[in-house]
């Protein structure tokens, strides 16, 4: 390497080190972001399979017979099993009672027609009850139990006798499969529409994410622009309060945020619309689409948590020197944004650790993601709660910023990057 070279070359990585947006968005946040994402992955994909296998299933068994007790049995290898002894009407609201994730309704004459060499039908109710990843893998272990019992019955089908239709030994049990959602019994297979329910729950938090990152980089360039090109001394000598500058950029940026976010929610509902197209033959009808009441809930959900983060931003862009550097300041709110999200995606927030579970209920940006979950489950009151929580954190940063900018602080805020810059002059000396 020529002399020359080393010294420059030092001082073009320590140029691009001293970087905040470099050196925080390319090396220092990825190399924390990723670990964090993947162990909130683990931590809500485990609460999700311990869910599942903590849920029991509520069986109702009318028949008795040796046919119907190996259903049983092997829905007790599975999990938990609770045997209701209840009249067929009241089975429903028994098994909801006691928090089951599915009824399994055996009927009368079941294994007399059996052995008739008749296929012998079952009904089975799933509960959505709750959101996350649970219901699903919930819904996997019960058909894979009595997949498991059929495969018994039919070895002992064909123990009996020869005479039995070979269709019925092999596919001894006509499944009646129904999915109950908000306290309403669906012909929809539960797999279907735990599928349908995960994209919905999925695909609406990822756009509150893409909303929130886009107001938040809009407020931070508003103020960093004014201090980078040296006109916030001018506009603080404007005959206007200091409040109502502070006020401008906030709704002036929530303004254009909210443009941003029509879109986005524009073209949510048309998403949605189309998975509710693809399942036009099954009743998804205000399932897998948001209604308009629902659409309005989460707009006001996604309003209180654009306030808090556009205050957020405004907060920082405060403490830096130019775009680039708010902009860095900035990214490491995202973390925040991100693993309540991610996680919640995945897993019911009562079935996490409950060290994690108050974490992340103390991250104001969890609530909106519990407030999707809530609008989805129609649990409105618990919706409430989660704006309220974010209002209260948007007031509260309102006041500090409403402080930092009655203060010289506007002027004076740095946070110092790097290291001092170096002359090379002598080295290449």
């Amino acid at each position: 390497m020529p002399k020359v070279l080393a010294p420059l070359l030092k001082k073009e990585i320590l140029d691009l080190l001293r970087d905040p947006k470099i050196l925080i968005g390319m090396i220092v946040l990825p190399a924390v972001l990723y670990p964090v994402m993947g162990a909130a992955m683990r931590a809500s994909m485990t609460a999700a399979g311990r869910a599942a296998l903590q849920l029991p299933v509520a069986v109702l068994d009318l028949d008795r017979s040796f046919e119907s007790e190996i259903i049983v049995s092997s829905l007790s290898e599975s999990g938990e099993v609770i045997t209701l002894e209840v009249e067929s009407d009241k089975a429903l609201d028994k098994a909801l009672e006691m928090e089951a994730g599915a009824l399994v309704v055996i009927p009368e004459g079941f294994g007399e027609c059996l052995r008739a060499g008749k296929r012998s039908p079952i009904e089975i109710h799933v509960f959505f009850e709750s959101g996350g990843f649970s219901t699903q893998m919930f819904a996997g272990r019960l058909e894979s139990a009595i997949e498991s019992a059929s495969k018994i019955i039919s070895a002992y089908l064909v123990s009996l006798t020869s005479d039995i239709d070979p269709e019925v030994i092999l596919n001894p049990l006509e499944l009646d499969y129904s999915s109950v959602f908000r306290g309403e019994v669906l012909d929809v297979p539960p797999q279907a529409l735990a599928g349908a329910l995960m994209g919905q729950m999925t695909t609406t938090p990822i756009v509150a994410m893409l909303v929130l990152m886009f107001a938040m980089q809009i407020a931070a360039t508003s103020v960093a622009v004014e201090k980078e090109e040296r006109t916030l001394e001018t506009l603080l000598t404007l005959p206007a309060s200091r409040r109502n500058i502070l006020l401008a950029k906030l709704v002036g940026s929530a303004f254009v945020a909210s443009l941003g976010s029509v879109g986005v929610m524009a073209g949510l509902w048309y998403y949605l619309k189309m998975m509710n197209v693809a399942f036009e033959s099954q009743p998804f009808e205000g399932l897998v689409t948001i209604s308009s009441k629902d659409l309005a809930l989460l707009a006001v959900a996604l309003m209180a948590a654009n306030m808090l983060a556009l205050t957020l931003a405004i907060i920082l862009a405060v403490f830096a020197e130019n775009v680039r550097s708010a902009q860095a300041l900035v990214g490491n709110l995202y973390i925040l944004i991100f693993i309540p999200a991610f996680m919640l995606m995945f897993a019911d927030i009562e079935t996490l650790p409950v060290a994690a579970k108050y974490v992340l209920i103390a991250v104001p940006f969890t609530h909106l993601a519990l407030a999707t979950q809530h609008i989805t489950w129609g649990e409105y009151a618990m919706y409430a709660v989660n704006v309220l929580y974010l209002f209260v954190w948007s007031a509260a940063s309102m006041l500090l910023a409403d402080r930092i900018f009655s203060s010289e602080k506007i002027l004076t805020a740095r946070i110092r990057w790097g290291w001092k810059r170096r002359t090379i002059r002598n080295e290449i000396k």
